[in-house]
């Protein structure tokens, strides 16, 4: 569980800026943002959806700044020791199996549906700039069986 912490997507106001994925927000329509002009006086230009989105592209809005409070299934695994009379019948004098998987589900709660980001990203590589993302992919899933036997 990670509650909290700023996370600047570009993916994310990108797959919401193109369509790509259902949002409640109409594209297609026109905005006023509240704000006042350089004399002073109150907003009143209407813009478009996509001037909203695209205006401020190679900067850092706002708008793509996301609550990164995630719940997340990070590891589990399953083992089972063989005893009695079932390892008896086998030419071992112990055996143990197991199945193990990390990373195996994520929910970013506060993302929009369908972008399903994974806050654990970095599109920076190796340092503290946890909380920026450029169209990172999710972490990866991994799963493993692990076999124990001693003869």
């Amino acid at each position: 569980y990670r509650h909290g912490g700023d996370i600047f997507s570009k993916q994310a106001v990108t797959l919401l800026s193109r369509g790509i994925i259902d949002f409640p927000f109409d594209r297609l329509g026109t905005y006023i943002l509240p704000g006042v002009n350089v004399d002073g006086s109150p907003n009143t230009t209407q813009i478009g959806a996509t001037d909203i989105a695209f205006s401020n592209w190679l900067s850092t809005d706002e708008q793509e700044i996301w609550d990164g409070t995630t719940i997340r299934l990070r590891e589990i695994s399953l083992g089972y020791e063989f005893k009695g009379a079932l390892l008896d019948k086998l030419p071992f004098s112990s055996l143990n199996i197991a199945v193990s998987g990390s990373n195996l589900w994520y929910k970013s709660v506060n993302f929009p549906e369908g972008v399903n980001f994974d806050t654990n990203t970095l599109s920076t590589g190796v340092g503290n700039n946890i909380g920026i993302e450029y169209f990172s992919g999710p972490s990866s899933k991994r799963y493993g069986f692990t076999i124990n036997a001693s003869f």
